[in-house]
């Protein structure tokens, strides 16, 4: 598979959503459902979706979407440089959907996909107008856990979806 374009999702990609298979229903399922809802109406997220051409057509091969979220700071006290922190929600950018299409799994796209989203992330935390520590995300399986741990990503909780999360203080020192 040639690298896809990433772009942010938009109504004249309204065509390609129903397209989308993924094993995990609420991923399938959130991408024509929800999306452009929550980045035009709700303000909730704002998903990109990776593009690559079959047969001269566009087709959505996966997508990400990022939103804003605060970690109550008890819940990392396992982590050494956060568990100093002031007693604070620490605020961050929360990876809430990371999908890739069943029909191009395991070709890369999965890791080309998190690195847009780390990039996007640190791209704001640098130069964008707010502060926050965290990149975080709530893997659904233990599957997507394993995938996450692979980058860095602690692990908070036992239970599924499990959150994690990324200090992107060294990242950006």
């Amino acid at each position: 598979m040639s690298t896809p374009r990433i772009e942010t999702l938009a109504r004249k990609h309204r065509a390609l959503l129903r397209g989308f298979r993924n094993q995990e229903a609420s991923l399938e399922e959130y991408l024509p459902r929800f999306a452009l809802r929550h980045a035009e109406k709700d303000l909730l997220s704002r998903t990109y979706v990776a593009l690559t051409q079959e047969g001269g057509v566009d087709r959505i091969a996966g997508y990400f979407s990022l939103a804003t979220v605060s970690v109550e700071r008890a819940s990392v006290e396992e982590i050494p440089a956060l568990s100093k922190l002031p007693k604070f929600p620490i605020p961050g950018v929360l990876l809430a959907r990371l999908a890739v299409d069943t029909r191009v799994q395991g070709q890369g796209l999965g890791r080309h996909l998190f690195e847009e989203a780390l990039g996007f992330t640190l791209s704001l935390a640098t130069s964008g107008p707010v502060a926050f520590r965290l990149f975080v995300t709530d893997a659904v399986s233990e599957d997507a856990v394993r995938f996450y741990e692979r980058f860095g990503l602690s692990r908070l909780s036992k239970a599924l979806p499990a959150r994690m999360v990324l200090d992107l203080e060294p990242l950006l020192g």
